[in-house]
Formats: C-alpha cells, structure tokens, sequence
C-alpha cells in the first residue's frame, strides 16, 4: 500500500471512531435523566404492622411503595426489624428506607416531601384507676409509656413533656401488663395499632380501658443520607402525587378500609 493511501485510511478510521463514539455520548446525555441506577431493587426496613406492613409483604404501606417504585423498574424488598432496629439499619446504609417515620423523628437521614398516611395517636388507661382525663394536660407528672425507639416526646407540648415519667418498651404485650400491674399510669401509641393488639388479645378487655386521641402525626418514608437516597426520595415526591391525582392511592386505602386506617384528610 503506497503511503498516501495508508493516511488516508487512517483519516477515515480516526473519523468513524470519533463520529461513533460521539453519538454514543449523545445517546448517553439524551437519556440522562430516565437511566436506572445499576441496582434496580429498594430495600424498606419497618416493624410487622398488622395489614399494614405484614411479614409476607402483604399490607396497604407494602402496596402503597409498589405503586410508586414498580412502575419506575425498581424491585421493591422488604425487612421487618424491630423500629429502632430499622432506624438503625437505614443509620448504618444496610437498608434503603425505613416506612413510618414521623418527621424529622430520624436525623441525618433525608425525608421527602409528601406523606404517605398519618397515625392517629392515642392514650390507654385503665378505668379503674379512676383518672379523670380533661385534657392532654392530665399526662403531666405522670408514667407514661411507648415503644422503643418512637419519639413522641417530640410531639407532645413541652410543658407536659419535661413532667414526665418515661418507659420506653420493647412491645406491646409489655405495655398491657405495665398498665395491669399499676407500674404504667399511661401507655401512648397509634390508634391503629392499639385496635389490632386489643383485637388479637382478648386477654385484655377494651371496656377495661379509656383511650383519648392526643396527636395526629404524619408518616413517611425516611431515606438513606446519601446519592441513591436522594434519587429515591425525589422519585417518591414525583409519582406519590401522580398517583393521588389518579385515585390510586385513595383506591388502595378502600381495599384496606376495615382495617383501622385512616384515610388523611389533606395530602
């Protein structure tokens, strides 16, 4: 081959390599913003909530996350720990989310946006110690009890908080017996799951108890403090509403309206 000609073949294979490659760069740029990450599965971390977050993946927060995350191409996994265990985890970069958190409850995480439902909180004790309840007032200087791991010491009026005797417990079974043993005055959680305890353990009688609602906090979804969990969170404040605005949402609250859930009033 003489020389003139070998540089021109060069010259044409310099050219197609650039032109080739330039446009697999624009393709690249072009679908920039719709590329999955490599790892297409979310883990959710979360206490066993009876309807809600059961172990077999069943439940209306396992159905919400689905809706929003699958349609995206995301695999949706799911962990029950204990909450603090949870909290922990998601702290540690183990999991990716954890389901329930109340606002601001977890630092150095990042919350989104939008809700995906609210708790109803309430207060239990016993009737026969003859409390007189008047206003969330009545807690103050008394024993009160939650689970580990919940915060609701943050949402209850500082007055009231800085008065009180606080248990922080591993279950409910343990509260019950707390408040029967007269070591436990009051015992704080969701309506919700108060209802499913008294309903699956008749050994406690509901008509032994007062309950009064206190709080009405909203739940969401706690991410990891970190690049993937910043994608995650903006694709949950990106399809939740999408799927409001179309009555998905609204469509997966009916299918579990007899079970103690409380459709919000304002999303």
């Amino acid at each position: 081959m003489k020389a003139k000609n070998r540089v021109l073949t060069i010259t044409g294979i310099l050219f197609l390599f650039f032109a080739t490659n330039s446009s697999h760069a624009g393709k690249i740029e072009a679908g920039a913003e719709t590329a999955l990450p490599e790892n297409t599965e979310i883990t959710f971390s979360t206490e066993e909530w009876l309807d809600a977050t059961n172990k077999d993946g069943t439940g209306l927060y396992w159905d919400i996350l689905r809706a929003v995350y699958e349609s995206e191409g995301f695999s949706v996994k799911h962990k029950i720990r204990t909450y603090a265990d949870s909290v922990n985890e998601l702290k540690n970069k183990a999991v990716d989310a954890v389901v329930g958190a109340y606002i601001y409850e977890i630092d150095s995480v990042i919350y989104p946006q939008n809700h995906f439902g609210v708790d109803i909180v309430q207060v239990i004790f016993l009737k026969n110690k003859n409390i007189q309840w008047t206003t969330i007032d009545t807690l103050r200087h008394q024993r009160v009890g939650w689970i580990q791991g919940y915060s609701y010491h943050d949402y209850l009026p500082g007055r009231i908080t800085k008065t009180l005797k606080i248990s922080r417990l591993d279950n409910r079974q343990q509260a019950f017996d707390l408040l029967r043993a007269d070591k436990l005055d009051f015992y704080i959680d969701a309506k919700s799951d108060l209802s499913d305890f008294l309903d699956t353990n008749p050994v406690f009688v509901p008509t032994r108890y007062f309950r009064e609602d206190i709080l009405e906090l909203k739940l969401y979804v706690a991410f990891s403090n970190n690049e993937k969990g910043r994608e995650y969170a903006d694709i949950f404040d990106r399809r939740f509403p999408e799927l409001l605005r179309n009555g998905a949402i609204k469509a997966l609250y009916d299918k579990y309206k007899a079970n103690n859930f409380t459709y919000p009033k304002r999303f």
